[in-house]
């Protein structure tokens, strides 16, 4: 109950913030049924926006509207700058001044080395903000510092994730009972959580909750077009491969645009495939289990499923 206590949540789901894949509706669905609803980048938009400014501010109304569909707990993903990439310090302050502006209370920070985002992280802190923090490359080692650098939670995404996949290739089965052995800090399992079973093996293996992404992906409020999410249901697991995208590696269904040979260098694939449902010119980005999911369903039953886990 550690998690739940912490967040204030029922049960102990977290939906992933998935770049283009997240809303307001999702978010307020998923804490609605006790879990943590996430908005993350992009959150609601539709089409791509290079005015910071702008960026901010509808961050600023996507939370304000979430605020008037739940009052639950929910949470907000927050991106580390990344060393060389100038344009992610361009946008990590005006977006983390929204977050404390709004008085965010649970902000899940990501990043590629969490001791370049110490002094964010700091500021997130100091306002009292609960952090929980992904390492995009987890391992026991920068596990132990997130929790030397007072971060309240982490998640561990092993191998089996869709997203942003580790440059270590550790399976969620192999890393995870190592860091719940290493911290004291609540550890929430991700990469390749879609049921009951996999949540439950979660927690045999030490996790307080599981951070869950393509399941979500194919429920009724998630903004992916529709023929994306039939495109998940009807996927088999062994029709997924591995390619590098301008967002970094990522796991895909094999469609006509990977046939093609598209997803090197093309900026904008994921949001082609997944939001627009175009998927001659983007790609679908799913976790190992996709294969296991067999229907679209609400927010709220997913929820549910997996709560049984925890019972």
């Amino acid at each position: 109950m550690r998690l739940q206590a912490l967040l204030g949540i029922d049960i102990p789901v977290i939906q992933a913030s998935m770049v283009w894949l997240n809303s307001a509706e999702l978010a307020a669905a998923v804490s609605n049924a006790g879990g943590l609803g996430v908005l993350g980048p992009n959150a609601g938009r539709k089409v791509a926006n290079g005015d910071i400014a702008k960026t901010a501010e509808d961050f600023r109304q996507e939370i304000i509207k979430t605020r008037a569909l739940t009052d639950k707990p929910f949470a907000v993903n927050y991106l580390l700058p990344i060393e060389g990439v100038e344009i992610s310090f361009k946008y990590a302050e005006p977006l983390l001044e929204v977050i404390l502006q709004e008085n965010i209370n649970i902000v899940i920070t990501s990043g590629k080395d969490i001791t370049k985002g110490e002094k964010y992280i700091r500021r997130l802190k100091d306002a009292g903000v609960i952090v929980i923090h992904r390492e995009i490359s987890p391992t026991v080692e920068n596990s132990i510092l997130a929790e030397k650098m007072g971060i309240d939670a982490i998640i561990i995404t092993g191998h089996e994730a869709g997203g942003h996949l580790s440059e270590h290739r550790i399976s969620t089965l192999a890393l995870l009972p190592q860091v719940t052995d290493a911290v004291k800090i609540p550890v929430i399992a991700a990469g390749g959580i879609y049921n009951q079973k996999t949540a439950k093996a979660a927690t045999a293996m030490g996790a307080a909750g599981v951070y869950v992404g393509t399941r979500f992906i194919t429920t009724f409020e998630s903004p992916a077009s529709l023929n994306t999410k039939q495109a998940i249901v009807n996927v088999l697991s062994e029709d997924l491969v591995e390619i590098n995208t301008p967002a970094g590696d990522v796991r895909v269904i094999v469609t006509e645009s990977i046939r093609a040979g598209r997803g090197s260098s093309e900026i904008g694939i994921i949001k082609t495939g997944m939001l627009d449902g175009d998927h001659q010119h983007g790609v679908i980005t799913v976790s190992e289990s996709a294969g296991g999911i067999e229907k679209i369903s609400s927010a709220k039953d997913v929820v549910c499923e997996l709560s049984y886990a925890f019972n």
